[in-house]
Parts: structure tokens; sequence; C-alpha cells
């Protein structure tokens, strides 16, 4: 797993079996399980009932551009006053 991580050109953050942890992983995978946990807010990507990946695909872009404009909308407004 680690030799094909590499070959895409990117760094391993895998534990080696029997390590207590690796530091810092913690935030990584908080920010991973936050996003899908804001993807399944919208009930059809939650249950994928699209059987094409393309309109799937779709719905996920359509739910990414979604959840940025709200954060961008509350932000500004937090800023504005």
């Amino acid at each position: 797993m680690r030799l094909a991580c590499r070959e895409r050109g990117t760094e391993p953050i895998i534990p080696k079996p029997k390590t207590p942890g690796v530091k810092g992983l913690g935030k990584l995978r908080y920010v991973v399980e936050q996003t899908f946990a804001l993807l399944h807010q919208f009930r059809r990507l939650a249950v994928r009932w699209e059987r094409r990946l393309d309109i799937h695909d779709g719905f996920v872009s359509l739910a990414c551009v979604l959840i940025c404009w709200h954060r961008l909308i509350n932000w500004t407004n937090q800023r504005s006053c």
C-alpha cells in the first residue's frame, strides 16, 4: 500500500502494525469524517440510488457547491457585522 501511494506521488500516512498511533493523524481523520457527514446530509448521496456514475458524480459536485455556498454566506455575514 505504501508503494502504491509513493507511485502516485503522495506521502503515505499509514501507521505501521502495533504502533500506538501517528501524531496528527486525528486531524486528517476529522477532516475526512466531517466531509462525509456534510455530504450525507443529502439523502440522495447517503443512499446511492443512481446507477450511473456520471449522474452520481454530478450530485456529489452539486452537494459540494451547496456546502461551500452556505459556508461562504455564513462567513460573509459574520464579517459584515
